[in-house]
């Protein structure tokens, strides 16, 4: 038993290592720098926690690009929520780690790098190609988001029948996401199914 324990210790020191060493191809994390243009008092909580007003910069899992909620508030204003759904693959991440974090126990080879990179999720980035998304750098991205603010009087003043429809189309955009959530729709069936929601279709 002592004899595997001191085999193992090197493995031990090389996987705390390794989990430094991992920011060498990205880290864990990236920057969320969330921007409302030209409403500076805007009140920004991401996933349900108020970060700022106006602009603000956000740690964010890389493995969670794919699961940020954004919610924009200004005073006297409705709020507005914008999701993220979509992240990608870091193939370079995924390359690097192989080619340069392998070690090993005896003779046998132990990829370090990639059960490092593959736990903290550093194999992923947010999804540029996503609407509001725009990369600044490898491990800095932007959600420049176009919040409208529209008055909370104007809402009061809509006839019940739009009220109506308003909560109905919240309803079935939570029921679809819930279906997208476990795995029952794709994110392209959420996607046509959620414009359809939108534009009075269903």
């Amino acid at each position: 038993m002592k004899r595997i324990l001191i085999s193992l210790c090197p493995a031990i020191v090389a996987l705390f290592v390794l989990s430094s060493c991992a920011t060498l191809f990205g880290g864990s994390h990236y920057v969320a720098k969330v921007t409302v243009p030209s409403h500076p008092d805007a009140v920004i909580a991401v996933n349900g926690a108020i970060k700022g007003k106006g602009e603000v910069n956000v740690d964010v899992k890389r493995r969670d690009a794919d699961k940020l909620s954004i919610q924009i508030e200004e005073p006297g204003c409705e709020p507005e929520l914008f999701s993220f759904y979509n992240k990608t693959f870091r193939g370079w991440t995924f390359a690097g780690s192989l080619l340069f974090l392998t070690g090993a126990i005896g003779s046998i080879p132990i990829p370090w790098g990639i059960l490092v990179d593959g736990i903290s999720g550093a194999w992923w980035k947010p999804d540029i190609n996503e609407r509001y998304v725009s990369r600044q750098g490898y491990d800095h991205y932007t959600y420049t988001l176009p919040y409208k603010a529209v008055p909370l009087t104007s809402i009061e003043q809509e006839p019940a029948e739009l009220k109506q429809e308003s909560n109905d189309k919240v309803k079935l955009l939570r029921e679809l996401k819930a279906l997208l959530d476990d795995g029952i729709l794709t994110i392209e069936e959420f996607e046509k199914e959620k414009a359809k929601i939108l534009n009075g279709d269903n």
